[in-house]
């Protein structure tokens, strides 16, 4: 007998995954657990992205569907895309927001990969070369960063001092406050602000200041913020990969990018080329 397709006013779909649950095989059950126990969203997937995130085929993906009643795949889609906007948000199901100790790890992994290549993708390569000829030739690097911010200095002069003993510090450091950043620096040294999620006025300033006596500037900030005007712009994706944790600032691909600058830079170093 074949399966008559939902309707816009049928049971809404995760109320129809949780009655038809025990009736689907044990593979198609399986995917019904991951949807209803974690941030899985159907619609925001299509049912390739939804088969690699759950390590099912497309074909499990086409019975699942039709086992729920809805004809089509973008049917069920499409449903629970207009569900999630008529509640003004994408549903959580209940056990994920009970609790946020099991995510789905292959989804998790998924979205850190697209961060870094959203991050590096428009990134040129000349930009590279040119931020590593400039820290071999600045004799002295400081870095600037508050609250998260200050740790992605803090790794970015470790890094530095340990691949190039280059005499590099991350500001404000202990005992110190923001407007002595500029202090140790000279025209011809390298000024570098990490600014995710937000540039702070006294920041903005000091970025300013910086320009005004020669010295070298690098921004990192995230892909939407207004930056300084600055010598190099480095922008990150910094977006949170389930609404649960979007207060967090994810600073993953921006330490990546960090730790592939300063290598890059040791290897220009071991084999200077000429710049175009």
């Amino acid at each position: 007998m074949p399966v008559q397709p939902a309707h816009p006013n049928a049971t809404p779909f995760l109320a129809r995954l949780r009655q038809m649950q025990d009736q689907l095989s044990p593979t198609e059950k399986k995917l019904a657990l991951l949807i209803l126990d974690t941030p899985i969203h159907l619609g925001s997937y299509s049912a390739s992205e939804l088969a690699q995130i759950t390590d099912v085929s497309n074909a499990t993906i086409t019975r699942f569907v039709r086992h729920l009643g809805y004809g089509t795949y973008e049917e069920a889609r499409r449903q629970a895309r207009l569900e999630a906007d008529a509640a003004g948000t994408l549903p959580l199901p209940p056990a994920a927001q009970a609790s946020a100790n099991a995510p789905n790890s292959q989804a998790l992994w998924q979205a850190q990969q697209d961060k870094l290549r959203a991050t590096l993708a428009q990134i040129p390569a000349s930009t590279m070369n040119t931020l590593a000829a400039a820290l071999h030739r600045a004799p002295r690097v400081v870095a600037v960063g508050l609250g998260a911010n200050h740790l992605l200095a803090q790794h970015l002069c470790q890094l530095l001092h340990t691949a190039l003993d280059k005499p590099a510090l991350a500001q404000p450091a202990a005992g110190t406050t923001l407007e002595e950043a500029l202090t140790p620096l000279a025209r011809g040294d390298m000024l570098i602000l990490c600014v995710l999620g937000r540039i702070p006025p006294a920041v903005q300033t000091l970025a300013q200041q910086a320009q005004q006596r020669g010295i070298a500037l690098l921004c990192i900030t995230d892909l939407t913020s207004p930056a300084p005007t600055s010598d190099w712009l480095l922008r990150c994706d910094t977006s949170a990969h389930a609404p649960m944790v979007g207060h967090l600032l994810d600073t993953s691909a921006a330490h990546t990018l960090v730790y592939g600058l300063v290598a890059h830079t040791v290897q220009w170093g071991a084999a200077p080329f000429e710049l175009e």
